[in-house]
Formats: structure tokens, sequence, C-alpha cells
């Protein structure tokens, strides 16, 4: 009986460095895989043609009618993430009545950025805009682009704020950005192998830093050491205590909308 899967379950992965510790073995599945940022990533699982990945939360608490949890892997920090970023022209508290730039790679980030600004520190008129420009009083960025632009620094924005350290700071617990889900209708023997795969994957990858680092790590100057801190500084598995800190963020969105 082969092994092979026989189904179009298709794998949707995000290409950043923090997802590195899930990925080994996967590409040797022989699913069909497409790699694209969060936003992106949601429009798919929303059109039908991503079947099982690490899905944004926001996205994943709206389409969780169709989709299940795979195991508890998920992506989540307790302080600062190192690449959920605000850079700012002025201090955060300062920000009533700003332009802030948004990229256009996150669900969850931009969700997260507007309670910190409108609940934690209860700015006013705040206008948010898919796009960078010349009047932005503050960008946020994330994953990748986050990191080459701190390694790089920002002159122009010398107030930086980590959104993972400020919803630790205000709520006293983990932030969630991430859960593996699978839809509905993928066959138990493929959600099986896929979860299988996970688990060997987070189980060594700490032993694969030296080839993470040699294949990732240049755009954002880090070597080995550096990939380890980073990479360390996130929870892949969502227990009881990151489950609290995604319920309260789900709880504000739908009290804020």
């Amino acid at each position: 009986m082969s092994s092979k899967p026989t189904t179009k379950t298709t794998l949707a992965l995000i290409p950043y460095l923090n997802c590195e510790p899930f990925y080994a073995g996967l590409d040797d599945l022989d699913f069909e895989i497409v790699r694209e940022v969060p936003r992106e990533l949601g429009r798919l699982a929303d059109a039908g043609m991503a079947t099982c990945g690490p899905m944004a939360v926001v996205d994943w608490f709206r389409l969780r009618d169709r989709f299940d949890l795979l195991g508890d892997f998920g992506i989540a920090c307790e302080g600062p993430a190192h690449s959920v970023l605000l850079f700012s022209r002025r201090q955060i508290r300062d920000l009533g009545g700003a332009r802030i730039g948004l990229t256009t790679e996150s669900s969850t980030s931009v969700q997260l950025l507007r309670l910190i600004l409108e609940r934690q520190h209860g700015l006013a008129d705040v206008t948010y805009e898919r796009a960078e420009s010349d009047d932005d009083d503050a960008r946020l960025l994330i994953g990748d682009a986050a990191l080459v632009a701190a390694s790089r620094g920002q002159e122009d924005f010398p107030f930086v704020y980590d959104l993972g350290e400020e919803w630790l700071g205000w709520q006293a617990l983990p932030f969630v950005f991430a859960r593996w889900v699978v839809a509905k209708e993928v066959p138990a023997d493929d959600r099986q192998l896929i979860e299988a795969t996970i688990e060997v994957s987070l189980a060594n990858w700490r032993l694969r830093v030296l080839e993470i680092a040699a294949r990732r790590g240049e755009p954002f100057d880090l070597d080995a050491k550096g990939v380890l801190r980073y990479l360390s500084t996130f929870r892949y598995r969502i227990g009881a205590v990151e489950a609290l800190g995604e319920q309260s963020f789900e709880s504000m969105l739908k009290e804020m909308d």
C-alpha cells in the first residue's frame, strides 16, 4: 500500500524565518505547496485553495467553521517578537491623529496594533493605510521585512515598538500570532502524516540551526547564534496560557468591532 497522499491537500506555508522550525520534511510529502505571506494565505484559504498550514489567528477566528486545529501547533510569544514592529516618528502615546502605514502582509498584527493604539493608549482619529507614504507618522512591518528594517535601522523613525512586548506589558499574557489548521474535508491519513512530520521537525529544529542560518540568516545579519536566539523567542505549541492570550485578543476584537 502506497504511503503517498492521494488527495489535493495543499500546504500553505508562511515563508518567514520564524516558521522554519515547522518545515523540515514537508517538501518530501508530495503535497502541493504554496508559500505566501499570512494575509494572502488567508485569502487562499477562504477561496478553498489552501487546505492546511499556519494561519493568522484573525483568519482562524473567521474561518473556524471550515477548519480544524492541527494538533497544538502555532506561533506565540511572551514578550518581544522582534519581527512585529511599529517604526514611529514620535512616541507611541503621541500618535493620536497619526497616519499609520500598514504592511500589506499582515492580518493579525494590524488588528493587534489597532487594539494597542485605541484601547491601551486611548488614541483617537488614527488613520490606517495599506501602503507606505512619505506622510506616514509610523509604519508597521512584520516577519522578514521587519527583521531587515530592524537590522538596517530606520533613521526617519527613531522610535521602535515591539507589539509582542506591548501586548505582554498590557495584558500580562502571551500573544498568539498563528495556528496550524486543516480544512475539515482533509482525510485523516493526510492529517496524521502532516502532523507526524511537524512533530519530528519541532523536536529537532535546534539541530538544524547551522543549516537554517546558512540558508536564511544573511539578509538579517544573523549568524547561527542570532538565528537560535530569534527562533527561541517563539513558542511553537499553544498551551493553556497561550490560549488565554488568544481568547483575550478575540474578545477585545469583538468588542471593538
